[in-house]
């Protein structure tokens, strides 16, 4: 029987912290995200991958947008 995975991947700015924020994905995407630049958060009932800090909003923008 075929696995059935999460490949819809949300990245948007949360809008209470102001953070840059990866959520959903299957492994695969996991994986193309921490080698783009993002860090894993992984905490009891959730996981999902911010943006490092210290970069300007551009940076964000285009971690976020560029292949």
């Amino acid at each position: 029987m075929p696995r059935t995975t999460d490949r819809f991947l949300d990245i948007r700015r949360d809008p209470h912290s102001g953070e840059l924020l990866a959520r959903g994905g299957d492994l695969e995407a996991h994986s193309i995200l921490q080698r783009a630049g993002f860090v894993a958060v992984v905490r009891l009932h959730e996981s999902y991958h911010r943006a490092p800090a210290g970069l300007t909003e551009a940076d964000e923008s285009r971690l976020a947008t560029e292949p």
